[in-house]
């Protein structure tokens, strides 16, 4: 079995060539979001039309490295033409996914009709990011490379896996604030339906950074490999590194502000009893469960984050937690969320907040 030989690759995975990040795109300087046609789900209905298109803002830190991407959603409509649901179904990078995710929540659609009334249904929307209009130009965010000639036989493959969904990489808190920087490389092992069986971080230069590389990698979705024409294992490694620098370890421009303001100790950030209401999450994907996952093992853990004046999840960090696999997993997948907009007395403000978690 596969899974069995996995331990004894460490010393061979050291010297395999990870996920290239790509380099700065400095021939563009436009970066234009393109909404794709809208695929009803259901047949007998009128196509549906935007009422306010989304907007969209192209992430820069994607766009300064010249990181082109297609974010597929899922969107059920109501009857009123708002969006209720959101399910993400591929997406090449996080930030690009957190860009479709909170445009098209805003947006507005003429609901499809049956027998002339309005019903609520599930429709497919292709969100295309280039750096240039009209052009497929660009690089993507990740590459896969070929299978390492250092591999058994059962691991190589002809077909490198594809990227469905890249999750987050979480910064650890405590090291994010003192100003820490280093890497941490790990590796996983993909079956041949696409789900990831085992990871384990091979090196790292602190402890919370191996954590962090190795709930990430775990919480990304492919589609499988091949090998002779046949859906096969793979197994592929990446090391990620945590600094400024670093186009997926980079601070928003509301992080910087939130540390920034927490460091200088006068901060305008408010309590859950503050709020003129609990921000209700309008984007909330579960964490994801190692396959074979022992559920009398109740692991729970409780997670601290902060929400910006987008209500987007920042600064996420883990308060208490009785497994570090399923606490960084559930950090991992909370740094995705996305919230109704904190407010007090109606003007939106900056929160912070604390989540429970039980895995059962």
């Amino acid at each position: 079995m596969v899974i069995k030989r996995i331990y004894l690759l460490g010393l061979l995975l050291l010297t395999i060539e990870g996920w290239a990040e790509v380099i700065p795109n400095t021939t563009s300087t436009e970066s234009l979001p393109d909404v794709g046609v809208i695929q009803t789900l259901s047949t007998n209905n009128t196509p549906i039309k935007y009422i306010k298109r989304p907007k969209i803002t192209y992430p820069k830190n994607l766009s300064d490295f010249g990181n082109r991407g297609k974010v597929l959603l899922k969107v059920l409509i109501t009857e009123t033409g708002r969006v209720s649901e959101v399910e993400v179904l591929d997406s090449p990078h996080p930030d690009l996914e957190r860009a479709a995710v909170q445009a098209v929540m805003g947006a507005l659609f003429e609901p499809e009709k049956i027998n002339g009334k309005p019903q609520s249904g599930f429709v497919k929307i292709p969100i295309e990011f280039s750096v240039s209009a009209g052009l497929s130009n660009g690089v993507d965010p990740f590459r896969i490379p070929a299978a390492s000639k250092n591999l058994p036989a059962d691991l190589q493959y002809d077909v490198a896996p594809q990227i469905r969904i890249a999750a987050p990489l979480v910064y650890p808190y405590e090291l994010l604030k003192s100003k820490t920087t280093g890497k941490a490389k790990v590796y996983v092992v993909i079956d041949p339906d696409g789900n990831v069986r085992q990871a384990n971080v091979l090196s790292a230069s602190e402890p919370s950074f191996g954590l962090a590389a190795k709930a990430s990698l775990q919480s990304w979705k492919f589609y499988p490999a091949k090998k002779d024409g046949k859906h096969s294992w793979s197994v592929i490694t990446k090391e990620q590194n945590f600094n400024q620098f670093n186009r997926d370890t980079s601070n928003s421009h509301s992080t910087t502000q939130i540390l920034a303001d927490l460091e200088r100790g006068k901060t305008k950030i408010y309590e859950l009893k503050d709020l003129d209401s609990v921000p209700k999450p309008l984007y909330a994907p579960h964490p994801e469960m190692p396959i074979g996952y022992d559920k009398s093992q109740k692991s729970k853990v409780m997670l601290e984050f902060y929400l910006d004046q987008d209500g987007m999840v920042i600064l996420p960090k883990i308060v208490s937690g009785n497994n570090d696999e399923f606490s960084w997993l559930a950090l991992t997948a909370v740094k995705r969320w996305q919230f109704d907009i904190p407010k007090v007395n109606g003007k939106a403000v900056v929160a912070r907040l604390r989540l429970p978690i039980q895995f059962d």
